[in-house]
């Protein structure tokens, strides 16, 4: 099936996992019609369809697609030209999938710090934003007004993505860590794996586009510190692949399934900062699944928890308490069914990489049990 006409994507500006559907829907050179939740169609269509108030959705002939990595997916196979976002040599493949859950699950936390406890800089820009979204007419006193519950439920889930007084200066620190370490790796590629973009990229857009290059206080930080990460953004949100600036570099990842040095300094930064938290959750979820939950049962099952529990992780030199998020592990697992995939001798080079790195944990240090999607909730194996 090709995308003979337009898909209606339902997003927001503002919103994180909008910004990688939408980038890759602009890269992908496909047509699309994009719809605020407060449409009509989303409240007549789309929530009974799914269940639940979230974005993004994508609609295409009847169909419904609801997570964006889920949608990247469907466009990929149903596309009459994908980008082929998912490399076909072993080590850029894994590496590409774990960026990927770093980007999807492990800048939480800068994202949401800098989003929401800096209000002098930020706060009438994201009332705005979020009062638009609601009602795009509405006047600057109403979108403030609009924007006040919804703005009040996000600072509430703060603390539980380990957001406290304690742990700002490290999220800060490792934050501009990893902007030094990007930084010097856009100076010599234009994408994270080389000269086309990969889901590596579009995970890690997500956040760095919707909280963290447009939110004022982190706009700044990223622009003043960092231009060449900004840079970056700014081609991920280019249709094309705009990269004057490495004129000749073909339009393909490193040669030889290479992975560049300077990408190495980044991961490592992953293996340091979010590999611990994979472990602790890996080791959380195990002792649950003890308890021998039937297949097909809801891997939430309190509607309004959106965690399986609490578990404690490092963060510098501290221990603290953050939500067993069960989506990690259901992008984990995009890993794992890809380096299963892979000959013994594959599998090899990937370890030492993975070893090298610190990022044994995303592949080795698994779940007994396995997540699925039906209906769009997901649901133990």
């Amino acid at each position: 099936m090709s995308l003979k006409t337009p898909v209606t994507l339902y997003g927001a500006p503002p919103s994180l996992y909008s910004g990688k559907a939408r980038s890759y829907l602009r890269k992908a050179g496909i047509d699309y019609i994009e719809r605020l939740q407060c449409h009509p169609d989303y409240a007549s269509r789309i929530l009974p369809a799914i269940g639940r108030f979230v974005i993004p959705v994508l609609e295409h002939d009847q169909t419904i697609v609801q997570d964006t990595t889920e949608i990247i997916d469907y466009l990929e196979e149903n596309g009459d030209a994908p980008i082929g976002v998912y490399p076909e040599t072993p080590k850029q493949k894994i590496i590409s999938l774990i960026l990927e859950v770093f980007g999807d699950e492990g800048l939480l936390r800068p994202a949401m710090h800098y989003r929401w406890n800096f209000p002098e800089e930020n706060d009438y820009f994201i009332s705005m934003e979020f009062g638009r979204f609601m009602n795009p007419q509405a006047d600057d006193d109403e979108a403030r007004q609009l924007a006040g519950m919804p703005k009040a439920a996000m600072q509430k889930y703060l603390p539980g993505l380990g957001i406290t007084e304690d742990t700002i200066p490290e999220i800060e620190r490792t934050y501009e860590d990893l902007l030094a370490a990007l930084d010097a790796h856009f100076l010599k590629h234009p994408y994270l794996l080389g000269g086309k973009p990969t889901i590596a990229d579009f995970g890690l857009y997500g956040p760095m586009y919707a909280h963290l290059a447009r939110d004022p206080k982190p706009e700044m930080l990223m622009k003043t510190t960092a231009n060449r990460v900004w840079r970056w953004v700014e081609r991920m949100t280019a249709p094309d692949l705009d990269k004057p600036e490495f004129s000749g570099l073909p339009d393909a990842t490193v040669a030889g399934d290479a992975i560049p040095d300077t990408l190495k300094t980044v991961l490592k930064l992953v293996g340091r900062d979010h590999a611990p938290e994979v472990t602790a959750l890996v080791d959380f979820v195990n002792g649950h699944l003890e308890s021998g939950p039937e297949a097909g049962s809801p891997v939430i099952t309190d509607a309004t928890r959106r965690v399986l529990g609490r578990i404690t992780i490092p963060v510098g030199d501290m221990e603290v308490p953050v939500g067993a998020r069960h989506f990690t592990l259901w992008m984990l697992q995009r890993v794992h069914d890809a380096y299963d995939a892979l000959g013994d001798n594959d599998k090899a080079e990937v370890d030492t990489l993975l070893e090298e790195l610190g990022l044994e944990a995303y592949v080795h240090h698994r779940p007994s049990r396995r997540i699925k999607r039906v209906n769009y909730a997901e649901v133990w194996a």
